[in-house]
């Protein structure tokens, strides 16, 4: 069960994460230039072992694409070799999609500073938005609100499967030269959330 949320938990982060690099790269301009912005962005991702002192414990990497016109993005995550430890309900070959909605967006003179200084982790950190995204993947479909206000990058989500139903939030912040992630959540059997069990969960993006 560890296995099967720290594959929720982490491609909901990594497609949070990446969402908020696309909006940099592509050219973070509110009102209607913003709308008319196309963008196809793709990167490469690696989620490090579960267990590092545990040699059976493997890493896991795959590759994330975020297209979309101006507000509206279609995501999808693929995690290259998951579907071999992971049950058909929770992860498959198929990988995970999103679609997803930037209700609002505001360059800051910190987004700026950052993009003159290179600086994509900077420039997202800084940028302020709110947004949402629903999710789909094997058996189970989500939901996930985030934004930034400047202070605080995080969100929560809920996720609704077969047997199991999740909800939480999650935040994400610098350290050094990586993205550290952390989520406070429960899960418990369809609609008996008087079974919940609560866990937290530290990750590097």
């Amino acid at each position: 069960m560890n296995q099967k949320i720290l594959i929720v938990v982490i491609v909901l982060l990594v497609g949070i994460g990446g969402l908020a690099v696309l909006e940099v790269t592509s050219g973070t301009i509110s009102g209607l230039v913003f709308n008319q912005i196309s963008y196809n962005y793709t990167s490469k991702v690696w989620i490090p072992p579960t267990h590092p002192e545990d040699p059976n414990s493997g890493s896991l990497g795959g590759f994330y694409r975020i297209n979309g016109k101006g507000r509206d993005f279609n995501f999808f995550l693929k995690l290259s070799g998951a579907e071999k430890s992971e049950s058909p309900l929770d992860y498959t070959a198929d990988g995970l999609t999103g679609i997803g909605r930037i209700d609002e967006i505001k360059v800051t003179a910190g987004t700026v500073y950052a993009l003159l200084s290179k600086d994509i982790r900077g420039a997202m950190f800084n940028t302020t938005f709110k947004g949402h995204m629903n999710l789909s993947c094997a058996a189970w479909i989500g939901k996930t609100y985030f934004q930034n206000d400047g202070k605080t990058f995080g969100g929560n989500f809920t996720i609704d499967g077969v047997m199991t139903d999740w909800e939480g939030t999650y935040t994400l912040k610098r350290e050094g030269v990586r993205i550290l992630g952390t989520s406070d959540f429960i899960y418990y059997p369809n609609n008996q959330k008087s079974k919940a069990k609560q866990v937290q969960k530290t990750y590097y993006l």
